[in-house]
């Protein structure tokens, strides 16, 4: 048999596109922000590539400042990264 060779990609790789280290010290000394409204509603997982139900008063952690085409800002909740509309990304101060 031949010798085999694996690779093993990081899961976050697609990350590193979007945040840079200086962003990511940036991010510790950030405000509290949450989804708002109330209830449910469905965003996409930016690692998945699905759509997923989240609770709107989830605070989130804005991971790139910049928006992509459809208006979105890519945000970290305390299980995933979701890219969110903007509108939606509310700054609450520092809880």
């Amino acid at each position: 048999m031949g010798d085999e060779v694996t690779v093993v990609l990081d899961d976050t790789e697609w990350l590193d596109e979007f945040i840079s280290e200086e962003e990511v010290i940036n991010m510790i000394n950030m405000p509290c922000h949450v989804i708002s409204g109330s209830g449910w509603d469905w965003f996409l997982d930016a690692d998945t590539h699905q759509m997923v139900k989240t609770r709107r008063g989830s605070e989130v952690t804005p991971v790139a400042c910049d928006m992509d085409e459809h208006n979105r800002v890519l945000v970290r909740t305390s299980a995933r990264y979701l890219l969110i509309p903007a509108v939606e990304v509310e700054v609450v101060g520092w809880n």
